[in-house]
């Protein structure tokens, strides 16, 4: 399907693809290593989904554009980090910065245009506006770095013991290696696109006031090399506090899903228990329950309930 009108990376007048926010071999890995083969969304639970979320945005060249940043990042980091069989010093070029900026990009122009970022502090709207501008220019070649508006990534890993179990939604782990989230997060102060990929996280900066705050992370515009496992990362208290009120508020909304639908995929699993069995969503609740028994399968409250007590 193709629509007539103006790109919005390139402004060129062209006809315009339906381009997905976040790649499609994303999305196509969740569906192929769950127990159903389906997906849903955190905003419609009940209704199963095939693909991720769409729009037009993007002539042909400038989508062809962002496939020669997302074919790498497939095949060298998000597969075989996923598959486990990545080698511990993972070494990366310009293409990962550049897939990076590219989908905070089409993230924050997607809460731009949808009207998401209605409740932006005054003060940092203008700043939206200027990581925007940045991040199509630095796509287009037209400057050497994204500069202040940097990106950060970290890997995600199972959670298997802690002291803070108190603290921990019930749903930690299947949150951590197998969601899909997309927001633009902000305060008073800072504001940050965060897409999470299952086990990758992105972080593009919008406004941070301390990016000292942040070690072992930062992307490098030219050439780098992380680890796959044992990285150590010093990131800020409220990152870590935002990853958790995620997981907390995703178990929640999947709480809502209707006895109807959870009879269907019950149905689905006994279909084909092999398959069930041998998911990844089975082995990120299996990391749940070695944590939290019986309580990985609690109902939370939100926070409407605990006002109406």
């Amino acid at each position: 399907m193709e629509s007539n009108d103006i790109c919005y990376l390139c402004g060129e007048k062209a006809v315009l693809q339906l381009s997905h926010i976040i790649p499609s071999f994303v999305v196509d890995w969740l569906k192929s290593t769950s127990g159903t083969g389906f997906m849903r969304r955190g905003n419609a639970p009940n209704l199963r989904v095939q693909d991720g979320l769409k729009r037009y945005l993007l002539c042909n060249e400038c989508e062809q554009r962002f496939n020669k940043w997302e074919t790498p990042f497939a095949e060298e980091i998000f597969v075989p980090l996923h598959q486990e069989r990545a080698n511990k010093f993972i070494k990366y070029g310009p293409w990962l910065e550049k897939f990076a900026v590219s989908v905070s990009w089409r993230v924050l122009i997607l809460f731009k245009l949808d009207g998401y970022l209605s409740g932006f502090p005054p003060n940092l709207v203008p700043a939206v506006d200027k990581a925007l501008k940045t991040w199509k220019e630095f796509l287009l070649g037209e400057r050497p770095h994204p500069g202040r508006f940097e990106h950060h990534m970290l890997l995600l890993g199972p959670i298997q013991e802690t002291t803070l179990l108190t603290g921990l939604p019930p749903n930690i782990n299947r949150y951590l290696l197998r969601h899909i989230h997309t927001d633009v997060a902000y305060s008073e102060t800072k504001a940050f696109v965060y897409i999470k990929l299952c086990r990758i996280l992105l972080v593009g900066f919008i406004e941070m006031p301390n990016p000292n705050e942040w070690e072992g992370t930062k992307l490098r515009v030219k050439t780098g090399t992380f680890q796959s496992r044992d990285q150590t990362y010093i990131i800020p208290d409220y990152l870590g506090d935002y990853l958790i009120e995620s997981a907390r508020k995703t178990h929640i909304v999947l709480q809502s899903i209707s006895e109807r639908q959870k009879k269907r995929i019950e149905e689905i699993y006994m279909l084909d228990l092999d398959r069930a069995a041998e998911s990844e969503s089975f082995r990120a609740m299996t990391y749940d329950v070695m944590m939290f028994g019986d309580a990985a399968f609690e109902q939370l409250e939100s926070e409407n309930d605990k006002k109406e007590e």
